[in-house]
């Protein structure tokens, strides 16, 4: 019978971020593979407007990771739970923003090619149980 000794915060903090990262780029990466196989079958215009609306789901998670992840080693708990309102509150207003300036700024675009690619984007996120329960 061998005794493991018990994880540190720090060493289950990185293994959470390692694993949230992880799976932020196998999001998009599958948004890619979306995309290419969009690109192919429907042309430029779907699949360009299919990936700019992951992107405007893909970014703003990146940046919530980056906040709550982002600092070295571990910090109050209270810290933490501020760090996550803050994440949450900028990751809102960053989508917010990236949805408008889509539409202000990319001409043509395929509306449901958009609301498509950003749907799974969003829908994604149910299967982070999956991938992340193991850690």
């Amino acid at each position: 019978m061998s005794l493991n000794k018990p994880l540190s915060t720090t060493e289950i903090l990185n293994a959470k971020k390692k694993a949230v990262m992880g799976f932020l780029r196998w999001q998009l990466f599958l948004s890619l593979m979306i995309t290419m196989g969009i690109f192919l079958a429907l042309g430029g215009l779907y699949g360009y407007s299919f990936f700019a609306g992951a992107l405007c789901s893909l970014i703003p998670s990146y940046l919530m990771a980056w906040r709550v992840f982002g600092g070295k080693g571990t910090r109050p708990a209270k810290e933490m739970v501020r760090t996550f309102y803050r994440g949450e509150a900028s990751k809102l207003v960053l989508t917010a923003v990236l949805l408008s300036l889509v539409f202000l700024l990319i001409k043509p675009l395929s509306a449901s090619a958009f609301f498509a690619g950003f749907g799974l984007a969003i829908l994604s996120h149910w299967l982070s149980p999956l991938m992340l329960r193991n850690v």
